[in-house]
This record gives C-alpha cells, structure tokens and sequence, in this order.
C-alpha cells in the first residue's frame, strides 16, 4: 500500500511538471507575484535583523550601564526626536550644575555633558569645517570607545580654567595636517588659536554621528569663547548598580523636575528626556518589529495577488484540459487522484517561484549590506536560517491555498461531461 502511494505521488508530480512545461511562458509570468513577495520577506526578515543588531551595537557602544539626558521641547511626546529649535525657541534649561546635581544620588557614578557647534578649522593652508564638540573632562571614562591615539585627552583643570586646547577626531587631523605631527601645534577656530594636545583614535561613525570628523574641546571654553551660551545639549551618566537602573532614572526625573520647577507628575511639561541604555534597546526592538510587520503585510499582499493569478491559471487550465480529464478518468483515474495532480501543479508554481524568490531575496540582501558599507554603515547582514522557513513555508501554503478550488473542480468533473467537453 505505502508501495502503491509512493508511485501515485510521483506520478501526480511527474503529471504536474509535464502540464507546466506544456506552458512555459504562462508558468513564468503567473509565478511573478509569488517571486516578488517571497524576494520581500527574505530581505524584510534578514535585513530587519541586521537593521536591529546594528542599532543595538550603536547603542551598547555606550555602555549597558549609562543613562542619558538631554533637551526635551516641552509638550512634545519621548516618541519624537528631540531638537534644540522649535518655532525659533532654543531650549537652554540644561546645564552642567545639573548634572553636577544628578550625580550626587546614591547609584549614580560619573557623568560627561556636551554641546555641538560648528566652525572652521584652520591650519596653515589647510581649511576644514568640522563639529566643535565641547565636552566634560570625564568623556573618556564614559565613551569607552573615545581612546586618544596620540597625546592626551584634556584635564578637568583645563576645562575649569577655560583653557584653548583640543583634541583632534581622526579624519580632521589627516585633512588638516596630513602626514605631519599634529600633537603641540596650534590650529585656528573661529579666528581663536587653539593648541592640539591629542588625536583620538579612528571610530567611525555611530548614528550618523562622525566622530573621526569632530575636534573634542573643553565644554566650558566652547561655550564662552566660542558659542556663547551657558547650556549643554546631553549628558550621559554611569550607574553603579544596573538592576536599579529603573530607580535611578525616576530618581533622576524628580530631582530634574523639582530643579527646573516643573510640575512632579507632568512628563509633557518636561524640558528634558531621561533614557537608559535598556530602554532605547525595548524602543528600537519596538520599532523594528512594527517596521517588520508593515512590510511582511505588502508582501503578503504580493502573496495573494500572485496566488489569485496561480488560481485563475489553474482553473483555466483545468477547463483547457476537461476532456483530457475525462480521459484520465474513463480508464481509471480516480477523483482524489485528479485533484491531487492540478494541487501538485499549483504547489510546483509556488515552490517554483519560492525558490527565485528566495535566490533574488539572498542577492539583495548581499548587495544592501554592499551599499551600506559603502556608505559607512557595517550592517553585516546575512540571510537568515529562518527567513528561508518561512519563504518556503509561505510559497507551499499559498500553493495549496490557491490550488485548493482549482483542484477540487477538476476532480468533481463527471466523466461523460467531460467526453463531451468541446
């Protein structure tokens, strides 16, 4: 018996391959659909994945055990990007007594404040405009991939007594100095001389940020002799203690709102945003898998207007080929038979189309984590064992989906009215 099932099942697929191969071009167009939303969920699913790791890499290139805070528009949801400009207002309420105050709670260990400003740099010949970021002394203690390559890193002494030294992020110091040392020299911004007292390591960018493209100062000689002001943008603090990370950052948001005199149990009044390192790995996980899910939705959409298009075929070739049914069935073939024949067929044009599908989805993956790196972004994205899965999962159910009625009609033909089928 199992004998005589393994013979019908592969005459059923012999069956099926021979009435394709019988309209080759109408086989190649109906499995479009099918390539193109299968193609889809190989990249949304590998690329999805990479997107995801890269972003939480950037992320944990903080530290798992850092908080950040930094300016907030008021009345503006934690969803949407903070910016120092809205309607021309600049937000200028956080400043480093601030986080001179924060750091004085129980689990909070060191802290780095920060703002950005841009300038020309200027040495001898040699012109670039490049980010002027003017930060704490404590920067390196808490940017563990901050390391300077030559010289030093300026003092907390330095930043006290408003001192003009800077250290160089790697790209500017080749562009401004090429081969020549640049450690004790001295570099014109904003038309003020600076001394060059360190080169920090090449690293790249993190979040659109280029910190090989940056010149470090101390914060407060950025702010009066360069920016004029007295606020900082961000600042990032370390805790000693990860599992009460929680604890801290509500203890933070209270000791902020009474600071700034802010309503206790208003967060939309806030003037600035609280985040932990965890909880902007749960908001990007969040983010990606609804990124995810919208597209997997398009491409099942794909699915269903390629399975229409496999079911519409179907069923036009089971009407082309009614006396041939007949035939089949007047010398023995029986219902269930049939019917298993045109759902091989409708499941070798899925699977058909899966496997192209899947061939051109693993190509296009290749090639955006090629133009990504191009770019400057290391995705490092690979196809994934599951997205695979799922691609051949979702082609062999649509196939039987969609070939289901196509199937069931064939097999339900009456022999003598099929005979009689012109």
């Amino acid at each position: 018996m199992n004998k005589l099932q393994k013979n019908e099942l592969k005459l059923v697929f012999d069956l099926a391959i021979q009435g394709l191969k019988t309209n080759k071009g109408r086989t190649i167009l109906t499995t479009i659909g099918i390539i193109i939303g299968i193609a889809t969920i190989v990249v949304v699913l590998s690329a999805g994945r990479g997107l995801e790791r890269f972003v939480n890499d950037q992320i944990a290139s903080f530290g798992g055990d850092t908080i950040e805070i930094e300016i907030k528009i008021p009345n503006v949801s934690d969803t949407e990007m903070a910016s120092a400009f809205v309607g021309g207002a600049e937000v200028t309420t956080l400043t480093v007594e601030d986080f001179e105050a924060v750091k004085k709670l129980p689990n909070v260990d060191d802290y780095y404040a920060g703002i950005l400003g841009q300038f020309k740099s200027v040495y001898k010949n040699n012109t670039k405009t490049s980010i002027i970021f003017g930060t704490t002394a404590s920067m390196p203690n808490i940017d563990r991939d901050l390391k300077v390559a030559e010289g030093r890193f300026f003092s907390q002494r330095e930043d006290r007594s408003q001192a003009r030294v800077v250290v160089l992020g790697h790209s500017i110091k080749e562009k401004l100095f090429d081969q020549e040392s640049a450690v004790g020299k001295n570099i014109k911004i904003n038309q003020v001389s600076f001394k060059v007292i360190g080169v920090a390591e090449e690293r790249g960018s993190v979040f659109y940020f280029d910190f090989d493209e940056m010149i470090y100062t101390p914060l407060t000689t950025a702010q009066k002799q360069l920016l004029g002001v007295d606020h900082v943008l961000y600042g990032f603090l370390t805790v000693n203690d990860l599992e009460k990370t929680d604890e801290t950052v509500a203890d933070i948001n209270a000791l902020m709102r009474q600071r700034h005199g802010l309503p206790p149990n208003d967060p939309d009044k806030d003037d600035f945003r609280t985040t932990s390192m965890k909880e902007a790995q749960e908001i990007i996980g969040t983010i990606t898998f609804g990124m995810t899910l919208l597209v997997l939705a398009i491409a099942g959409i794909s699915l269903v207007v390629g399975g229409v298009g496999i079911m519409n075929v179907m069923y036009l070739s089971v009407t082309e080929r009614t006396r041939e049914i007949g035939l089949r069935k007047s010398i023995g073939a029986t219902n269930s038979l049939v019917k298993a024949q045109f759902l091989a067929e409708s499941i070798v044009i899925t699977l058909l189309g899966g496997v192209i599908g899947i061939i051109i989805g693993v190509i296009l993956v290749f090639a955006i984590d090629i133009g990504a790196s191009l770019q400057g972004f290391e995705f490092n994205l690979i196809v994934t064992i599951d997205s695979i899965f799922v691609a051949i999962f979702a082609a062999i159910l649509f196939g039987v989906l969609f070939g289901l009625y196509p199937s069931r009609k064939a097999s339900d033909l009456k022999i003598v009215d099929a005979l009689r089928f012109e």
